[in-house]
């Protein structure tokens, strides 16, 4: 709920570049094994049935499975030159940091204290949860771990990355990275 699909969209329309979403990989990936951490439950239920720790374990594991697969797709596309916008929640900047080519640029979102929050009592999404308080808590759980996670990777191996807040607009995000891009 941060803005990643609204803004690689807005970046492809501007660059005339393709966009694929790591949520599209996982996809496919789970013709071949099983990885869905929420199994045969709704989301729904799956944000009000697991514990805390299950939702963080199901994310680490899957996206361990994805890394090869994610890595494997920006190595092809960097070394045929053909420029890939990829987006979504299970690229990590310690994996993108051990990409050492100079086709390969990366930008992170990270989203302030609270805006997650914000964006999913506006959103309405997970109301319909049988217990929506114990489903949106969990969410957010898992979600600010994941946000945490991405700023601590950010900073360690010194990569991009933007603050968003609540008065951030997907259009000012894309012409920044744009620019940062061309520059």
């Amino acid at each position: 709920m941060i803005g990643k699909s609204t803004v690689s969209l807005l970046l492809c329309a501007k660059l005339l570049y393709p966009c694929m979403s790591t949520d599209d990989i996982g996809e496919i990936l789970q013709t071949i094994i099983d990885i869905n951490p929420i199994r045969e439950l709704s989301y729904l239920d799956y944000y009000t049935s697991s514990t805390k720790d299950q939702l963080i374990e199901d994310i680490v594991i899957y996206h361990r499975h994805l890394e090869k697969p994610i890595y494997k797709l920006i190595e092809k596309h960097s070394s045929w030159g053909n420029p890939l916008i990829m987006e979504g929640w299970a690229l990590y900047p310690g994996m993108m940091s051990e990409i050492k080519d100079d086709n390969v640029f990366a930008v992170w979102l990270i989203a302030e204290d609270g805006l997650l929050a914000e964006r999913l009592t506006k959103s309405g999404f997970l109301q319909d949860a049988d217990n929506p308080g114990k489903a949106i808590e969990n969410y957010l759980y898992r979600s600010e771990w994941h946000n945490r996670k991405l700023l601590e990777q950010c900073r360690k191996t010194h990569q991009k990355h933007l603050m968003i807040n609540q008065h951030t607009i997907a259009d000012e995000i894309a012409d920044c990275i744009y620019e940062m891009l061309i520059s």
